[in-house]
């Protein structure tokens, strides 16, 4: 159903009983809600809680920020996380929108749904969101999880050129073929080496986002979001809620590091790691982490 939270339109899906225990989820970088396994979901269903999912701002069928072009991204990061930056940077580069926006839609859409409070799940990028989330809006959010994301601090270590490149590129078309094979080919680089999505699955999940939306101008924008938002090391330390992390220690995109600083900065954190586990969420990880995170929602109701 399409909502109107934060002043903009809003995809949103909303599963299990409406006096359930209400979880949010948000997105990573570039992912639709549709990438949310519903077998994933069910996990939470089966336990009675209320699961809210929602495409973020400028993908999938929620608002598009067109028109808004990136011509400097190289400086929106290189301000936020260089120890030396570039005299000609005077001031922080602007964005179209940042982070807290984007955590403020998630707020918007709990408002507009009429739930007061939720525990709140974020990976990768809606990680970062999640964190935000909970900093800014503690009243109403009753736990905190953070997946597969990070501090951003910059003494952190970085991701390789190689899979970096991964992320942000594209092929040289932009048909449904080339789209498809060249996310078969880079998810690679941070995929799971313990834990398969068969083949078929992945085939299936690519093809229904590209014919859902293929809105790559949209992920420049989110990219340079993150860049803007910079290191939350001081933000996190402020953090109130009941916060569980949870990181594969074999995650070429956001390295395991990048879980173990949002740990130790937010208090009284719980770390979880998974051996083999990289930056996705295949079957094989369900039972884990879905056990984590609902031990983590009703030890916080």
């Amino acid at each position: 159903m399409r909502i109107i939270a934060n002043s903009i339109e809003i995809e949103v899906e909303d599963f299990g009983p409406k006096n359930g225990i209400p979880l949010l989820m948000i997105n990573g970088f570039g992912s639709q809600l549709i990438n949310w396994s519903l077998e994933f979901i069910d996990k939470f269903l089966e336990k009675d809680i209320r699961v809210i999912i929602f495409d973020n701002r400028d993908v999938g069928l929620s608002h598009k920020f067109s028109g808004h072009k990136i011509s400097n991204m190289r400086d929106i990061w290189k301000y936020s996380f260089s120890s030396d930056i570039d005299l000609k940077i005077t001031k922080k580069p602007t964005v179209p929108y940042t982070l807290n926006d984007m955590a403020a839609d998630a707020e918007s859409v709990l408002k507009v749904l009429d739930i007061r409070s939720a525990h709140v799940l974020g990976t990768s990028m809606g990680g970062m969101i999640a964190q935000l989330f909970a900093y800014n809006y503690p009243e109403i959010c009753r736990s905190l999880t953070s997946m597969m994301s990070t501090s951003n601090n910059p003494d952190l270590p970085r991701i390789s050129k190689k899979v970096r490149e991964g992320l942000t590129g594209s092929p040289k078309n932009n048909d449904i073929s080339s789209i498809i094979n060249y996310n078969m080919e880079t998810r690679k680089l941070w995929s799971s080496p313990k834990f398969s999505t068969p083949e078929k699955k992945l085939l299936e999940n690519y093809t229904a986002s590209y014919e859902r939306m293929f809105y790559p101008e949209g992920q420049t924008r989110q990219y340079a979001a993150i860049g803007h938002d910079g290191s939350r090391v001081e933000r996190l330390k402020k953090i109130i809620s009941p916060t569980l992390v949870l990181h594969g220690d074999s995650d070429n995109l956001v390295p395991v590091e990048g879980g173990i600083d949002t740990a130790k900065l937010i208090p009284n954190a719980r770390l979880e790691i998974l051996e083999g586990w990289g930056h996705d969420l295949p079957p094989g990880v369900f039972d884990w982490v879905s056990s984590k995170i609902c031990e983590h929602i009703f030890s916080n109701e």
